[in-house]
């Protein structure tokens, strides 16, 4: 099953369509740095964008502001469209964002997603190159050995409560702390200012791994 039939699962869709739409959904270490790049007449780039429940968050701050949703799932496009009519959403493959053109947005977000999928790098860099101002993404860290084995650390895309199914599995990808760093400074190449904020809690209910807490980091790259 490919990474975009995994996204389109009914539990995963019934999940994005009650979470993640509103400013109390959004996780302490994204709004750390979100909350102060927010301006009037932004534009906006959403990565994995689910049903572009960000396009609802910032909707709460901001009164003018172009907000461009993009993610792999054919599915969940089709619900933020219906969802977000005001908005501009499209599918596109992992990485792929040429059809946006030469576009170009004041700010990218890439958030929870990178962990789940093996290209992630692709993802990050693409993203990179997409923003005149700011990219805002995260990663799942630990002070021991990067885990990037799918037979060891994996995530199960049925949310209804069997995380058994293996054709269900993506990556649960949780980077040494060291090496997550630095490959956020690789990524972001000649970015004037890297920022990193994060927390310590246990993994997701719907993860399979040997570690018993995790970081959640979120960094801030700016242009």
């Amino acid at each position: 099953m490919s990474n975009a039939q995994s996204w389109s699962q009914p539990g995963v869709l019934d999940f994005f369509s009650k979470e993640r739409g509103t400013t109390a959904d959004v996780y302490p270490s994204e709004w750390f740095f979100l909350k102060d790049r927010l301006q009037e007449g932004m534009r906006v780039l959403d990565i994995g964008c689910a049903q572009g429940g960000f396009a609802s968050v910032l909707g709460e701050h901001l009164t003018s502001f172009r907000y461009t949703g993009v993610d792999i799932s054919p599915d969940m496009i089709a619900l933020a469209q219906e969802r977000h009519p005001d908005h501009r959403f499209l599918c596109c493959p992992e990485g792929d964002l040429s059809a946006l053109g030469d576009e170009r947005f004041d700010l990218v977000l890439v958030l929870g997603i990178l962990h789940l999928h093996e290209s992630w790098r692709q993802t990050l860099a693409t993203a990179w190159t997409r923003t005149s101002g700011a990219l805002l993404f995260d990663l799942r860290e630990t002070e021991g050995p990067t885990l990037d084995d799918k037979t060891v650390s994996w995530f199960g895309m049925d949310f209804s409560g069997d995380t058994e199914k293996a054709e269900l599995r993506l990556p649960y990808i949780v980077l040494n702390a060291g090496e997550a760093l630095a490959e956020a400074v690789r990524l972001t190449d000649n970015a004037a200012r890297l920022s990193r904020y994060g927390y310590r809690h246990p993994p997701s209910r719907a993860a399979r791994t040997p570690l018993a807490q995790i970081m959640t980091s979120a960094y801030l790259a700016e242009k």
